[in-house]
């Protein structure tokens, strides 16, 4: 079902029973768009595949609108690990961090995941390539902790070890980074993937993990998510305290 209808100052559609949409021909930065999305509707728009992104841009007619927000954003200190919802944390050990002095490098907006190097965290593009140490928290297990000397990409090192095992290992202490370390030393390897990461947000903290982006972008650090009109609804990052209409969504 797709229903269009024109008001003051915005077009509305409905893409479902329970999902709306609402584009709001008025300039706001981000935040006061997340703002205003929050106060009068529900948040700022969420995308989950391509088939929303196309009924989007059907809704605009005007020429002379180019960029419109929508609720991606990228936090920069959004760190999670990949055990965050288990009951592996004690109060406080999940804020445990080790990072290479002066900290987390947020130089570029691919930096996502983080290795181990002699001790101490760093970040790094997901599709970098190292060892493994992976967490194993089954009653069987035959060793908590697993070294896995092959060189993977992040995604490729979960994989695996979610498959053969629990999950990347998260470290919760200086007791037991010291201890990985060590671990690895054995093997004579000083560098390792660990399960620490962070991925861009939606306003409305849905999980959705379908992106749009145009070629070359993301290419900043920090910055928040416009869809274009003018490039098929494909998604740039802009500085978020620029002024733009935007999407939001309504229940």
């Amino acid at each position: 079902m797709f229903l269009l209808v024109l008001f003051s100052g915005f077009f509305t559609f409905t893409l479902s029973v329970d999902r709306q949409y609402v584009f709001v021909n008025e300039s706001k930065t981000w935040a006061e768009a997340q703002r205003y999305c929050r106060e009068k509707y529900t948040d700022l728009a969420t995308i989950e595949n391509q088939q929303q992104t196309v009924q989007l841009i059907d809704t605009i007619n005007d020429d002379s609108i180019d960029l419109a927000w929508i609720g991606l954003y990228d936090d920069l200190n959004s760190w999670k690990w990949t055990l965050e919802n288990s009951d592996f944390f004690k109060a406080g050990e999940k804020d445990f961090r080790n990072w290479n002095n002066p900290g987390p490098d947020i130089s570029t907006p691919h930096r996502l995941c983080v290795y181990m190097n002699y001790g101490a965290w760093l970040t790094t593009g997901c599709s970098s390539f190292y060892p493994v140490i992976c967490y194993d928290g089954r009653e069987n297990a035959s060793a908590t902790y697993v070294v896995v000397n092959q060189y993977q990409t992040w995604s490729q090192a979960q994989s695996y070890c979610r498959e053969h095992h629990t999950d990347l290992v998260s470290i919760r202490s200086k007791t037991e980074n010291d201890k990985m370390q060590y671990l690895l030393q054995t093997f004579l390897l000083y560098e390792t993937w660990i399960g620490l990461y962070r991925t861009r947000s939606w306003s409305d903290q849905s999980n959705s993990s379908f992106t749009y982006w145009k070629t070359d972008q993301p290419d900043n650090a920090g910055y928040c998510t416009v869809v274009s009109f003018s490039d098929s609804g494909k998604w740039a990052d802009e500085y978020c305290d620029f002024a733009f209409t935007f999407f939001l969504l309504q229940r």
